[in-house]
């Protein structure tokens, strides 16, 4: 398994943090990097469409299940290609409170197969834009 993992303070409550990264139907209106479309309660089993959007434009789309849920804490999501022993990637989403105004948002995925042990360098070039949708998130929390 490889992984990869970005992470933020942000200047507000966990639950300010919590309400902007579950609201998937108001990502695009401050979320340049991410799209999630159909799972609007994080309905655990459930699949979805996942749009990565790269700064030159590129985007990357696939779907994915949501897989776990801790509500004001964290949601997993996993995306698996031909099958676990080809290509796995769970993308976890984690707050941890730091006080009761500051927070640290965690973003972290985990990699397993083939193609992630080919291809892990390319896979993380790739993952460096959601530091982008961290900052945004940090912009649009601390108004």
């Amino acid at each position: 398994m490889k992984d990869y993992k970005i992470d933020i303070t942000i200047d507000a409550p966990k639950h300010k943090v919590w309400n902007a990264i579950t609201d998937f139907k108001n990502y695009p209106s401050w979320n340049s990097v991410l799209t999630m479309d159909n799972n609007d309660s994080l309905l655990l089993g459930r699949n979805f469409q996942v749009t990565i959007i790269q700064p030159n434009g590129k985007k990357s789309q696939f779907k994915a299940k949501a897989m776990d849920k801790e509500i004001l804490q964290s949601f997993s999501a996993t995306q698996t290609i031909v099958g676990k022993w080809f290509f796995t990637a769970t993308h976890l989403f984690t707050i941890e409170e730091i006080d009761d105004e500051h927070t640290r948002f965690i973003q972290e995925w985990k990699l397993k197969g083939v193609l992630a042990a080919l291809f892990r360098k390319q896979i993380f070039k790739e993952l460096v834009v959601f530091n982008n949708m961290n900052q945004e998130l940090k912009e649009l929390v601390e108004e």
